[in-house]
């Protein structure tokens, strides 16, 4: 039988994948001047959802061909067609 610091390594490199993707599709964002953060971020199926202001979100509107690109070059947010 294994001691059990030796099974709970096994579990030490994983990490959140949703935050993953989240912190990467902000970036995008951030690097596009709409500034979001890491909470206002969810996904759905195959849409990024947004929760800001109207102002911001009209901005978002205005760029969302430039960042929908940018996000769909990322692995694993390939199948992201939608940002609402």
């Amino acid at each position: 039988m294994l001691p059990l610091h030796q099974l709970l390594a096994r579990f030490k490199n994983l990490t959140n994948t949703e935050k993953v993707k989240k912190e990467l599709a902000m970036e995008v964002f951030v690097k596009n001047k709409i500034p979001v953060t890491l909470k206002q971020i969810s996904f759905s199926k195959d849409a990024i959802f947004v929760k800001v202001p109207p102002i911001i979100k009209t901005e978002l509107l205005f760029k969302k061909e430039e960042v929908l690109t940018e996000i769909q070059k990322i692995p694993g947010l390939t199948n992201i067609s939608n940002i609402q």
